[in-house]
C-alpha cells in the first residue's frame, strides 16, 4: 500500500470512507497525512524495523497509521482492542513497540498495559487525552512529502488473544521500496477481480487478518474501502446500496445474521458483484441461502493467517462440491496425514498440511521451510477439493469414535429457529464423552426436543447432541469466531439446560 502511486493521477478519488458517519479520506489526503506521521516518527528516532502497535476501534485514523508504517519499514501490529490491560500487556511485551496509537476509550487500558509490561514507547492518541500526544496536533505543520529512505513495512498479527499467551506472526521485512512491493495473494486477487474500480465493504474489526489484508490489497489497487464502525446486518445492506459497494468480505456468522433479516431477500443492490468469506468454514445451508438471494457471487477461501497457504472455491464450484473449501491456490500444495504422519488416500480424514512449492514473498520471519499445519482436520476428494471436518483440539471422542463439532454446528445453524450454535464434548461415564450443543435461538418457541429430532434426521445418531442448552448470546470473538474455549469452560461441566 503506497498512497502516492494512486495520488499522482487521482488525488481526489476516495480511499477510505466510514460507513456510518460518511467521514472520508481521499488518496491525496491519505498520502499527505501518512507522510506527516512518518516525519513525526523519524523525529522521535523511529526507523525501519521498529514496531507500531495499533489499539483502536475502526476509524478514519486507521489507514493513516497503517500507511505510515507500511511506507517506512515498520512492523505494523494491530491488536484486539477488546483485551483487558493484563491481556494486552502480554502482547505489548512480545511486540516491544516504539510507538502505540490508540483512542480515548482505550487509552487507560493501553496505559495500564504499558506500565505492566515496562514499555516506554511514543504514545499517540487520536483524541486529546492526558499522557498521550494528540495525533492531529502531531500531524499539523509537518511535511506532507515522503521521508528519506522509504522502505516497505511488514504485517504482524497475533493469534487468539483471549486465552493463554498469544502467538505472534511477523512477516519478514523485504528491504524494498513500497512502490516495488510484490502483490499480496495475487492468485486470490485475480479470482476476486479486485482493481481500481473496487468498492470494498469491510464490516469486521480492522485488526483481524482478513480485513487488514484486503484493505491493503484494495488500497494498493486504487480502490475504495467502505469501513463499518461496527457490524450490523441491516446497516451492512444499507451501506452496500448507499456507497455502490462492488465487493464485500464476511465471516460466516455475519452471513447468518444477514439471512435472518426480515424482508432482506427482497433487497439486492445491483452494484454488488463479489462477496467472499473466510475465518471459519461456511456451512452448505448458509452458502445456499446466500446463493438463492444474491446469486453465484459468494467466494470462499481458507488458509492460515501466518501465510502457510490457501485454498479457494468459486461460487459455481461450491454448487458442485458443497461443503468444500476448495483447491490449493497459488504456490502451495495440500496434504492429509494420519496420526503417524503418513499421507492418506482421497476421502480419508486426517490432519491438513500446507506445503509451499515455490518461494513466497510474504513469509513469516521466524518460519522455516517445510509442511505447516494449524490443527485442522479434513480430507481431499478425488477431484482435489479440500473438506474440513473440525479442529483437533475440539474433536469429541465418544465410545472410541471421532466426532467433529463443525459438522453438527452447521446442521444446527440450518434450523430456521437457530441463530447460532456451538458443539463440544462433555464427560460421560460410559462413552468417555457425549455431544452437547449450546444454542442461541432466533425463535424462542424451539425446544431441546425439536433440535435433537432435527439433528437425528440429518446426522448419524452418534453425532446427534444428547443435551441442548439455550443461551441469550453465544460468546464470539470480535472476528466472528466462536470463543469455544471459554464456552467449553463454562458449559462442559453442566449436563442440563436452562
Amino acid at each position: 500500500m503506497y498512497p502516492p502511486s494512486i495520488a499522482r493521477d487521482r488525488p481526489d478519488d476516495l480511499a477510505y470512507v466510514m460507513a456510518g458517519s460518511g467521514a472520508s479520506l481521499t488518496y491525496g489526503e491519505l498520502d499527505a497525512r501518512s507522510n506527516q506521521l512518518a516525519h513525526r516518527w523519524r523525529e522521535h528516532g523511529l526507523s525501519s524495523g521498529d514496531t507500531v502497535v495499533i489499539v483502536m476501534e475502526n476509524n478514519l485514523h486507521w489507514p493513516v497509521v497503517v500507511a505510515a508504517g507500511m511506507r517506512t519499514g515498520m512492523f505494523v501490529t494491530p491488536v484486539n482492542w477488546h483485551l483487558q490491560a493484563t491481556e494486552l500487556a502480554a502482547l505489548v511485551s512480545e511486540a516491544e513497540p516504539a510507538c502505540v496509537v490508540t483512542s480515548a476509550g482505550l487509552a487507560s487500558t493501553v496505559a495500564g498495559a504499558l506500565e505492566s509490561a515496562g514499555q516506554r514507547p511514543l504514545r499517540l492518541c487520536v483524541d486529546d487525552v492526558p499522557g498521550f500526544e494528540h495525533l492531529a496536533s502531531t500531524l499539523d505543520g509537518r511535511p506532507e512529502t515522503p521521508v528519506d529512505g522509504e522502505l516497505l513495512g511488514a504485517r504482524v498479527l497475533f493469534s487468539g488473544g483471549t486465552t493463554g499467551r498469544p502467538k505472534v506472526f511477523r512477516q519478514s521485512l523485504l528491504g524494498v521500496h513500497p512502490e516495488d512491493a510484490p502483490p499480496r495473494h495475487a492468485g486470490l486477487v485475480d479470482k476476486l477481480e479486485i482493481d481500481a474500480d473496487t468498492v470494498l465493504l469491510s464490516p469486521a474489526p480492522n485488526y483481524h487478518a482478513a480485513p487488514f489484508t484486503f484493505q491493503l490489497i484494495t488500497l494498493a489497487a486504487g480502490g475504495t474501502i467502505v469501513c463499518m464502525e461496527k457490524f450490523d446486518a441491516a446497516d451492512a445492506l444499507d451501506a452496500i446500496g448507499a456507497y455502490g459497494v462492488t465487493h464485500s468480505q464476511w465471516v460466516p456468522t455475519m452471513l447468518v445474521r444477514l439471512l435472518n433479516l426480515q424482508g432482506a431477500d427482497r433487497y439486492r443492490p445491483a452494484s454488488h458483484r463479489v462477496a467472499f468469506t473466510s475465518g471459519a468454514p461456511c456451512s452448505v445451508d448458509v452458502k445456499n441461502g446466500i446463493d438463492r438471494w444474491w446469486g453465484p457471487i459468494l467466494h470462499e477461501y481458507y488458509g492460515a493467517s501466518e501465510g502457510y497457504g490457501h485454498t479457494y472455491i468459486s461460487p459455481m464450484d461450491a454448487r458442485t462440491h458443497p461443503g468444500s473449501v476448495g483447491k490449493p491456490l497459488g504456490s502451495t500444495a495440500v496434504h492429509i496425514t494420519d496420526d503417524d504422519g503418513v499421507e492418506v488416500v482421497a476421502g480419508q480424514v486426517g490432519t491438513v498440511w500446507f506445503e509451499p512449492v515455490t518461494a513466497q514473498s510474504y513469509t513469516n520471519a521466524a518460519d522455516s521451510s517445510g509442511w505447516k499445519q494449524m490443527g485442522d482436520v479434513g480430507y481431499v476428494d478425488v477431484d482435489g477439493f479440500l473438506y474440513l471436518v473440525g479442529r483437533k483440539g475440539f474433536m469429541i471422542i465418544s465410545g472410541g469414535v471421532n466426532i467433529y463439532p463443525d459438522e453438527i454446528e452447521a446442521v444446527l445453524v440450518g434450523h430456521p429457529g437457530v441463530l447460532d450454535a456451538a458443539v463440544f464434548g462433555i464427560p460421560d461415564a460410559e462413552f468417555g464423552e457425549r455431544v452437547k450443543a449450546v444454542v442461541e435461538l432466533a425463535d424462542t418457541a424451539v425446544t431441546e426436543a425439536d433440535l435433537i429430532a432435527y439433528c437425528r434426521d440429518r446426522l448419524a445418531h452418534y453425532k446427534t447432541p444428547r443435551v441442548v442448552e439455550f443461551v441469550a448470546r453465544l460468546p464470539r470473538l470480535p472476528t466472528g469466531k466462536l470463543n469455544k474455549r471459554a464456552l467449553k469452560d463454562e458449559f462442559a461441566s453442566t449436563g442440563g439446560h436452562s
